[in-house]
């Protein structure tokens, strides 16, 4: 692995991004370089002459400059859109730094300080409304957790840089080369910006979403924003800018005090500097992150307030004892705020308008800084300006101020916090729902009718019929709780796993404390696949407190499973079984979520569920958002390992991290083979069987195998079976011994083993465009009810206008496809035909005719229909196929 590869995957850049983020790191960088020459060169004339006085005034000044920058800014953003918007600031920038370049050229007064000031406080908004506008468009909110830390941390670099230039710099002439030099970074920062937009589309893309209660009316929502989150969270920003305001005032003013020499000042003023951006982009790059992940979203969003809170109460303890210093004291407090500011705050406050739409999510922001942010530091240079007469404002007056504001950051956070999850919730949320936002569960009234035992019994054992499970189940539904018991008498007895899951189902719409708790039982069995029936039928149900601690323990079980599941797929010989694998890790997902259902609110989780397997990358990073704000972390953890992007070694290790050492050191095939069918399916136990070598001692594992109902597994074991007999003449007698019915096994299966073995038929499923997107885990259920039959040449197959109810698919031989004597299509080895039949029985359009000896697969669609119920991803394959067949017809009728 390089070094670049090795720094990445410190600071979590995935490859693929590497060239973004360098693009926005240089960008940042470049702005930083300039904006922190011009504050350098405001400050060095502004700390010259009464401090005290000039600088609330300079805040002022440099409010209402920025108020109209911000407006201005916004009102192009929406005319000109976001790229063309963004080249203009940049362009303006150059330009407004030239001005102050003539400014510090020929004004040595208070006015031109000031007005240097408020030059900087405008280039400051505008670089910035313009990088994190782009910023927003460019990355999702899962991104903006990993990155924005990351790209934000560009300009630390560049601003200690700029400090240490304020330490060397003692006279009005020396400035214009610092501002020279920011004319030239600002002009590469348009370079640069230029470059990403070639990158990436740099537009916003408006989204639908449902229709959500506005914070307040129309009229407002340019200056209050368009969501309570937005609302909230600018209000927060003022508070926040009322005291970063304050902190800075005392800061600079204690600093004048105690050194009167002014080559003093900026060198201590640059070293605190140098300082503050060095432990703000160190903790940037290494720990905001990481911190998200662990602490999660709402300790890092308060810890700003929570700090300074605890910051003043220190002060308050050391003078009380006599030993503070007020110099030091207000030195530290800079500190510590800048570095929350840069390191902690301002990426999760980026982080937080993410669920909005794109407009939404520009116009916040832009809100925020360009109104908010400046309104807060007009308020506060306006009330420093007309306190600090005399000997000035008083430490006492000081700390009322900034305790009282952090109070009011901690409240508004706090209440932004919530909002936020709202949002996520919205983001997420489908387009059509109930008005309540759940889903109301079926119900089903007793009948009147009374029925025997034995009458329940025998309309239990009709569940698995085809032709008369609609009306047992429609029965037994009637009969309510009267059939409760015996149903939950068949989920504890039965072995048949197509009756369990159709009792499972009924037991799911008799909603009762009785029906909830046999499907809590069958949850907890072993058998992984009765699991699944369970949960799905559990939906019908609510989460029941006395029910959390058996779905925590699951969900620990799962995880557990995942663990080694990984590990196995780490070490996989071939890409077979890590295929296999990485599919139990999709229904073990699919499991979690079911599990979380009974111990979340359901809808929320059942939003997250949805969103996480949507197409729309946005749709996806807002869903796990959200699940981050709602799950217990190692849970939350975990999940986003097994949704991640990244090697199975790597996601083994973060298991390790999560849940310490794997319980068991045994290859994952023993596993497999040992579990069987009651964890994996049969495409996972066959490739396992197929790669297990047994020995004497192990070989009695493969017993249950051979009985299987599963014709792939059965096949894979006697083919272990027969290795073994080969490779262990003398093991296989003895087994034979212990075991005299193999023998007979091994001939029957000999003499009736099929034309096509059951492999051949997952491999012809998987070569057809129909099925080439299905994994073969789910193929393998197809098989059984694959009807292997054969045409002579020139046998009519089907005729037009026959009823449909079968799907073809060719495995040697050519059938055409004919309207009278026309020949519209011919298929063959590999090809279907009859595929609509699958899905609705209509009278064919066409005639099929072996045009040689033909063998081929018929799948019935009754039996299909059990198939696609069962497994979604084979009804969702042929939708798609179909839908791509559509538009290639209708492309060509436009030809």
């Amino acid at each position: 692995m390089t070094l670049l590869a090795r720094w990445q995957q410190l600071v979590g850049i995935r490859a693929e991004e590497g060239r973004t983020v360098g693009l926005f790191f240089l960008h940042n960088f470049l702005l930083g370089i300039g904006t922190i020459l011009v504050y350098v060169s405001a400050n060095v004339i502004l700390l010259e002459n009464h401090p005290e006085r000039n600088l609330p005034l300079a805040y002022g000044v440099a409010a209402l400059a920025m108020l109209a920058a911000g407006k201005l800014y916004a009102h192009y953003e929406h005319h000109l859109g976001l790229q063309r918007v963004a080249v203009r600031v940049l362009l303006a920038v150059v330009v407004l730094t030239g001005v102050l370049g003539v400014l510090v050229y020929a004004g040595h007064s208070v006015a031109a300080a000031v007005a240097i000031m408020a030059g900087y406080r405008v280039i400051y908004l505008l670089t910035n409304l313009e990088f994190w506008g782009v910023s927003a468009v460019v990355f999702d909110v899962r991104q903006s957790r990993r990155l924005f830390s990351v790209i934000s941390s560009g300009d630390m670099p560049a601003k200690a840089l700029g400090a240490v230039l304020a330490i060397l710099i003692h006279h009005h002439t020396e400035l214009l080369w610092l501002l020279l030099t920011a004319f030239g970074a600002y002009l590469a920062a348009l370079l640069t910006l230029r470059a990403t937009s070639r990158r990436h589309e740099v537009a916003v893309q408006p989204t639908r979403r449902a229709a959500r209660q506005e914070a307040v009316a129309p009229g407002l929502q340019r200056w209050f924003g368009s969501s309570r989150l937005v609302l909230s969270m600018c209000l927060s920003m003022l508070a926040i800018a009322i005291v970063t305001t304050g902190v800075e005032y005392s800061f600079f003013v204690n600093v004048k005090h105690r050194f009167h020499d002014q080559a003093l000042v900026m060198r201590y003023v640059g070293g605190v500097l140098v300082l503050t951006y060095l432990v703000a982009l160190l903790m940037k790059l290494l720990l905001t992150g990481q911190a998200l992940d662990r602490v999660g979203m709402r300790r890092v969003l308060l810890a700003l307030p929570v700090v300074m809170l605890g910051a003043l109460a220190l002060f308050g303890g050391l003078h009380l004892s006599g030993i503070a210093n007020s110099m030091l004291y207000f030195c530290g407090l800079f500190l510590t705020l800048e570095v929350l500011r840069r390191a902690v705050f301002d990426p999760v406050f980026l982080v937080l308008f993410q669920p909005l739409s794109p407009p939404e999510r520009l116009e916040a922001h832009t809100l925020a800084k360009g109104v908010y942010e400046p309104l807060g530091m007009g308020l506060a240079g306006a009330a420093l300006f007309l306190l600090a007469g005399g000997e000035g404002l008083t430490q006492g007056a000081m700390f009322a101020w900034l305790g009282v504001f952090l109070l009011v950051v901690l409240f508004y956070l706090h209440r932004t916090y919530g909002h936020y999850l709202v949002e996520l919730q919205h983001a997420v949320r489908r387009r059509f729902a109930d008005a309540d936002g759940t889903v109301p569960a079926p119900t089903a009234e007793a009948e009147n009718t009374p029925a025997t035992p034995a009458e329940i019994r025998q309309l239990i054992a009709l569940l698995p019929d085809k032709a008369r499970r609609a009306d047992a189940s429609a029965r037994l539904l009637r009969l309510g709780t009267t059939a409760l018991p015996l149903l939950t008498e068949a989920l504890r007895t039965s072995t048949d796993e197509h009756l369990i899951r159709r009792v499972a189902q009924l037991c799911g719409r008799l909603t009762g404390a009785a029906s909830r708790q046999a499907l809590v039982e069958l949850v907890r069995q072993s058998h992984l696949f009765r699991r699944e029936a369970g949960l799905r039928a559990l939906r019908s149900f609510g989460p029941a407190v006395a029910d959390e601690p058996v779905f925590q323990d699951l969900v620990q079980e799962e995880l557990r499973l995942a663990q080694e599941l990984l590990h196995g797929q780490a070490v996989a010989p071939d890409m077979t079984l890590r295929d296999s694998l990485e599919y139990e890790l999709t229904r073990l997902q699919q499991r979690v979520f079911g599990l979380l259902l009974q111990l979340y609110p359901p809808q929320l989780i059942a939003d997250a569920q949805r969103g996480v397997a949507h197409a729309a990358r946005e749709r996806q990073a807002n869903a796990l958002e959200m699940l981050d704000n709602l799950v217990a972390r190692p849970v939350y953890q975990a999940l986003q390992t097994l949704l991640d992007v990244a090697p199975p070694a790597a996601k083994a290790r973060r298991f390790e991290n999560l849940l310490g050492a794997a319980a068991t050191s045994a290859p994952l095939t023993e596993t497999i083979i040992r579990r069987g069918n009651a964890a994996f399916t049969d495409w996972t136990v066959a490739v396992a069987l197929r790669q297990w070598h047994p020995t004497p001692y192990t070989i009695e594992a493969l017993l249950p195998h051979l009985n299987s109902a599963s014709p792939l597994v059965q096949e894979s074991a006697l083919a272990v079976l027969n290795r073994f007999a080969h490779d262990a003449p003398e093991g296989f007698q003895y087994l034979l011994t212990a075991h005299p019915t193999l023998a007979s096994l091994r001939m029957h299966h000999a003499a009736s083993a099929s034309h096509i073995s059951a492999a051949e038929r997952v491999a012809l499923l998987k070569n057809t465009a129909l099925f080439a997107a299905t994994p073969e885990n789910v193929l393998s259920s197809i098989v059984p009810i694959m009807k292997e039959v054969s045409f002579d040449k020139d046998h009519q197959i089907f005729a037009k206008g026959d009823l449909g109810t079968s799907l073809f698919i060719v495995y040697e031989g050519e059938v055409g496809i004919f309207t009278g004597a026309q020949q519209l299509a011919t298929f063959r080895a590999g090809d279907f035909f009859g595929e609509l039949a699958l899905l609705d029985a209509e009278p064919r359009s066409a005639s099929a005719i072996a045009q040689t000896p033909v063998t081929a697969f018929r799948l019935d669609q009754e039996d299909f229909y059990d198939v696609m119920e069962e497994r979604g991803e084979v009804l969702r394959n042929i939708l798609r196929v179909l839908c791509q067949r559509l538009r290639r017809q209708n492309e060509a009728v436009k030809l």
